[in-house]
Protein backbone atom coordinates (compact mmCIF):
# COMPACT_ATOMS: atom_id res chain seq x y z
CA UNK A 1 0.00 0.00 0.00
CA UNK A 2 1.07 3.48 -0.82
CA UNK A 3 1.11 6.22 2.01
CA UNK A 4 -0.69 9.09 1.12
CA UNK A 5 1.80 11.44 1.35
CA UNK A 6 4.01 9.59 -0.87
CA UNK A 7 1.81 9.57 -3.71
CA UNK A 8 1.20 13.49 -3.36
CA UNK A 9 4.72 14.01 -3.47
CA UNK A 10 4.84 11.61 -6.85
CA UNK A 11 1.56 14.08 -8.13
CA UNK A 12 3.32 17.22 -7.09
CA UNK A 13 6.57 15.85 -8.75
CA UNK A 14 5.01 14.83 -11.70
CA UNK A 15 3.58 18.70 -11.59
CA UNK A 16 7.17 19.84 -11.50
CA UNK A 17 8.39 17.51 -14.59
CA UNK A 18 5.35 19.34 -17.09
CA UNK A 19 6.60 22.59 -16.50
CA UNK A 20 10.39 21.58 -16.68
CA UNK A 21 10.31 19.51 -19.68
CA UNK A 22 7.54 22.39 -21.04
CA UNK A 23 10.07 24.88 -20.93
CA UNK A 24 12.92 22.69 -22.64
CA UNK A 25 10.38 21.78 -25.39
CA UNK A 26 9.48 26.09 -25.57
CA UNK A 27 13.04 26.85 -25.73
CA UNK A 28 14.00 23.46 -28.20
CA UNK A 29 10.75 24.93 -30.38
CA UNK A 30 11.67 28.38 -30.69
CA UNK A 31 15.48 27.70 -31.72
CA UNK A 32 14.35 24.54 -33.80
CA UNK A 33 11.32 26.64 -35.44
CA UNK A 34 10.38 30.20 -34.35
CA UNK A 35 8.33 31.87 -32.30
CA UNK A 36 5.33 29.98 -33.02
CA UNK A 37 6.55 26.81 -32.47
CA UNK A 38 7.37 28.08 -29.03
CA UNK A 39 4.54 29.79 -28.36
CA UNK A 40 2.55 26.89 -29.25
CA UNK A 41 4.51 24.59 -27.50
CA UNK A 42 4.51 26.58 -24.26
CA UNK A 43 0.68 27.37 -24.26
CA UNK A 44 0.41 23.25 -24.86
CA UNK A 45 2.81 22.66 -21.85
CA UNK A 46 0.97 24.75 -19.49
CA UNK A 47 -2.71 23.56 -20.17
CA UNK A 48 -0.77 20.24 -19.83
CA UNK A 49 0.05 21.18 -16.54
CA UNK A 50 -3.28 22.86 -15.62
CA UNK A 51 -5.37 19.85 -16.73
CA UNK A 52 -2.66 17.43 -14.65
CA UNK A 53 -3.33 19.43 -11.75
CA UNK A 54 -7.38 20.03 -12.03
CA UNK A 55 -7.33 16.10 -12.98
CA UNK A 56 -5.69 15.17 -9.30
CA UNK A 57 -7.15 17.72 -7.51
CA UNK A 58 -10.78 16.07 -8.68
CA UNK A 59 -9.56 12.82 -8.09
CA UNK A 60 -8.62 13.66 -4.71
CA UNK A 61 -11.86 14.93 -3.97
CA UNK A 62 -13.95 11.74 -5.34
CA UNK A 63 -11.80 9.16 -3.16
CA UNK A 64 -12.34 11.36 -0.18
CA UNK A 65 -15.42 11.65 -0.84
CA UNK A 66 -15.71 7.56 -1.06
CA UNK A 67 -13.81 7.21 1.52
CA UNK A 68 -16.35 9.51 3.36
CA UNK A 69 -19.25 7.05 2.38
CA UNK A 70 -17.32 4.07 3.00
CA UNK A 71 -19.86 1.21 3.84
CA UNK A 72 -22.76 2.75 2.41
CA UNK A 73 -24.32 0.67 -0.59
CA UNK A 74 -24.77 3.25 -3.00
CA UNK A 75 -22.22 5.61 -2.80
CA UNK A 76 -23.70 9.33 -3.37
CA UNK A 77 -21.63 11.38 -6.01
CA UNK A 78 -22.72 14.98 -6.59
CA UNK A 79 -23.50 15.90 -10.09
CA UNK A 80 -21.10 19.22 -9.57
CA UNK A 81 -18.81 16.71 -9.46
CA UNK A 82 -19.33 15.25 -12.88
CA UNK A 83 -19.94 18.83 -14.41
CA UNK A 84 -16.82 19.75 -13.08
CA UNK A 85 -14.56 16.37 -14.60
CA UNK A 86 -16.47 17.13 -17.64
CA UNK A 87 -15.99 20.99 -17.68
CA UNK A 88 -12.63 20.25 -17.71
CA UNK A 89 -12.34 18.77 -20.89
CA UNK A 90 -14.47 21.28 -22.17
CA UNK A 91 -12.74 23.96 -21.20
CA UNK A 92 -9.29 22.97 -22.81
CA UNK A 93 -11.12 21.66 -26.24
CA UNK A 94 -12.59 25.07 -26.43
CA UNK A 95 -8.91 26.93 -25.30
CA UNK A 96 -6.90 25.03 -28.32
CA UNK A 97 -9.45 25.51 -30.61
CA UNK A 98 -9.07 29.21 -30.00
CA UNK A 99 -4.75 28.75 -30.43
CA UNK A 100 -5.33 26.71 -33.42
CA UNK A 101 -8.27 29.21 -34.91
CA UNK A 102 -6.95 32.64 -33.62
CA UNK A 103 -3.88 32.75 -32.56
CA UNK A 104 -3.08 30.76 -35.88
CA UNK A 105 0.13 28.19 -34.02
CA UNK A 106 1.13 25.29 -35.37
CA UNK A 107 -0.94 22.23 -34.20
CA UNK A 108 1.72 19.90 -33.88
CA UNK A 109 3.77 22.69 -31.23
CA UNK A 110 0.75 23.02 -29.31
CA UNK A 111 0.10 18.71 -29.46
CA UNK A 112 3.70 18.36 -28.47
CA UNK A 113 2.95 20.40 -25.11
CA UNK A 114 -0.69 18.75 -24.42
CA UNK A 115 1.47 15.34 -24.42
CA UNK A 116 4.38 16.74 -22.10
CA UNK A 117 2.51 14.56 -18.82
CA UNK A 118 4.01 11.48 -20.97
CA UNK A 119 7.71 12.22 -20.62
CA UNK A 120 7.04 13.36 -17.26
CA UNK A 121 5.75 10.02 -16.04
CA UNK A 122 8.75 8.02 -17.31
CA UNK A 123 10.78 10.39 -15.64
CA UNK A 124 9.20 10.02 -12.39
CA UNK A 125 9.36 6.17 -12.89
CA UNK A 126 13.28 6.72 -13.82
CA UNK A 127 13.10 9.17 -10.46
CA UNK A 128 11.60 5.94 -8.48
CA UNK A 129 14.02 3.35 -9.82
CA UNK A 130 16.92 5.63 -9.11
CA UNK A 131 16.05 6.38 -5.72
CA UNK A 132 15.38 2.19 -5.26
CA UNK A 133 11.92 1.87 -4.37
CA UNK A 134 10.40 -1.01 -5.12
CA UNK A 135 6.66 -0.59 -2.98
CA UNK A 136 5.41 -3.29 -5.80
CA UNK A 137 7.63 -6.45 -3.81
CA UNK A 138 5.80 -8.19 -1.39
CA UNK A 139 7.15 -8.13 2.49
Amino acid sequence: MVDDSESVSVELRIERFIILLGAVMTLMAVIGWGRGAGEGAGLGAALCWLNFRWLRQGAAGVIRLGLAQAGVEHVNIPKKIYAKFFGRLVLMVVIVYAILTWLHLPALAVVSGLTTVFPAIILELGFEVMRGHHRWNAP
